[in-house]
């Protein structure tokens, strides 16, 4: 790109140029779009579930020191 290229001139450019990279861009099928979906939700319930979990016995473990005075 050249320096002395007008401003209106650079974004026309810059928007040429993504529509090109956008052509080249290899798309998921719809199969592969719903399983890809499919695993990040699985994975980020999975995770809330142990997140929750691990709170949940670190918080009773503080109770019971806690209790103890320790």
């Amino acid at each position: 790109m050249l320096e002395n290229e007008k401003p209106k001139g650079r974004v026309r450019t810059f928007l040429e140029e993504v529509r090109a990279e956008l052509r080249k861009v290899t798309w998921p099928t719809r199969r592969e779009l719903y399983g890809a979906t499919a695993v990040v939700i699985t994975v980020a319930i999975l995770l809330t579930v142990g997140i929750g979990a691990l709170d949940s016995i670190l918080g009773f473990l503080m109770q019971v020191l806690i209790s103890f005075g320790v």
